[in-house]
């Protein structure tokens, strides 16, 4: 009995500390997410090369501005083709400088509308520069691209824009010439000159006076409806305004008029029979509400395309809205 009972104790002895030494299941260890990257912001879509953000954006490298072939001595100056890059392409133009080492104001003077091939070189734009010539102002007049052997345009851009690029690009090249005081340019610009001039004073802050003879509508949709849309390739890669409103609010200069923009005289006929006088109020309405230095003069009777005492007197104006915003004594 005492064996058994020994026995008992041992057997229960070992169970439980058999029982109290078992392994215990492990615990399986929570799966591990891998480590997420931060998110990357989406890139920003780029912006149509035209819209007036993309062109103060882009650069305007302009290079080697070239003298080239005497056109003729005038009073107190000598004009001159010449010739200036691009995009990559040789733009040509007439260069009148003044008399003597300089260094002189420039006037870059873009001329209107005129079919290619009835275009001649300096056609529109000598008439405004070189009687400034005379009193002591480099005039640079560009063939726009296509005209007179200047090279194309960038394809992405519409007509208009082509020729605003070219002609900032030459006021880029005008640092190359001795002659050039860069501190002073302004530009002068011709009906459809006139926009390409909009669109330069809105881009680049180089530009410190502006005159516009009887401009096309600084909302580019009017042109548009007026004349591109029924000349060929007049509207490039942008399409109507109606397909695409967006498109021409961008590019339209009215929309990014600001108080820090250059002086803006505006010259126009009051018979002007190709600009509605409503365009020119609404530009002139625009820029004024900006706080932009701004006069609208208007010639009774004068039509489009001033001849005699109106141009005579046009450019006296021109000239000396020019010399006050250069701070020079005006003409006497």
């Amino acid at each position: 009995m005492g064996r058994l009972l020994v026995l008992w104790l041992l057997i229960g002895g070992t169970a439980c500390s058999f029982s109290g030494t078992q392994p215990q299941a492990a615990k399986s260890a929570a799966p591990q997410r891998p480590a997420r990257a931060a998110p990357t912001p989406a890139p920003t879509p780029a912006l149509p090369p035209y819209y007036v953000e993309s062109l103060r954006a882009r650069s305007y490298p302009g290079g080697s501005l070239q003298v080239g072939q005497l056109m003729f001595h005038g009073a107190g100056f000598s004009k001159y083709h010449m010739t200036w890059p691009s995009g990559g392409q040789t733009m040509t133009g007439t260069i009148s400088l003044p008399d003597g080492p300089g260094p002189f104001p420039v006037v870059v003077v873009n001329h209107g509308f005129i079919p290619s091939s009835r275009y001649w070189i300096g056609q529109d734009s000598g008439i405004f520069g070189d009687p400034m010539a005379s009193h002591g102002f480099i005039s640079v007049a560009p063939n726009w691209p296509g005209y007179a052997g200047s090279g194309p345009g960038a394809p992405d851009l519409p007509p208009i824009v082509q020729e605003a690029v070219a002609t900032l690009d030459l006021v880029s090249s005008l640092a190359t010439l001795p002659q050039a005081d860069m501190r002073r340019i302004a530009l002068i610009g011709h009906s459809n000159g006139g926009g390409i001039s909009e669109i330069g004073m809105v881009v680049d802050p180089r530009i410190k006076a502006v005159v516009l003879h009887g401009p096309v509508s600084s909302d580019m949709a009017d042109n548009a409806r007026k004349w591109w849309l029924t000349t060929p390739g007049g509207t490039g890669s942008i399409g109507s305004p109606d397909a695409n409103p967006t498109g021409y609010a961008h590019l339209s200069p009215r929309n990014y008029f600001a108080a820090s923009d250059p002086p803006t005289l505006i010259i126009q006929g009051t018979s002007d029979q190709d600009i509605p006088a409503a365009w020119t109020q609404a530009t002139l309405a625009s820029l004024q509400s900006k706080g932009i230095k701004s006069k609208l003069s208007l010639y009774p009777g004068a039509m489009h395309d001033f001849a005699g005492a109106n141009l005579s007197n046009a450019v006296t104006e021109q000239e000396n809205w020019i010399r006050q915003a250069f701070g020079m004594p005006a003409l006497t």
